[in-house]
């Protein structure tokens, strides 16, 4: 068995999923600078700031405006709580 090349990523706020699928690269807004999680991305947690989402997977793309939020990544999924 191969290694994936995409992780499952989940973005929630608190009345709605705004996101639920795989990803193959998501830029985040981290408090100390915009960061960017690739599969296998070594696990984390850190909180977001003001900005945007961007969402990557194959040719599609997907931006989510958030006010502040946390993020826990780990090698095989995200799951990133906004709002």
């Amino acid at each position: 068995m191969g290694i994936k090349n995409f992780m499952r990523l989940y973005i929630y706020k608190l009345d709605k999923t705004l996101y639920e699928g795989d990803a193959d690269v998501v830029s985040l807004p981290a408090e100390d600078g915009e960061i960017a999680v690739l599969p296998h991305h070594a696990p984390i947690v850190t909180s977001l700031k003001k900005g945007t989402i961007s969402v990557k997977n194959d040719s599609d793309k997907k931006v989510f405006s958030i006010e502040s939020g946390f993020a826990e990544i780990n090698q095989e999924q995200t799951i990133l709580l906004v709002k």
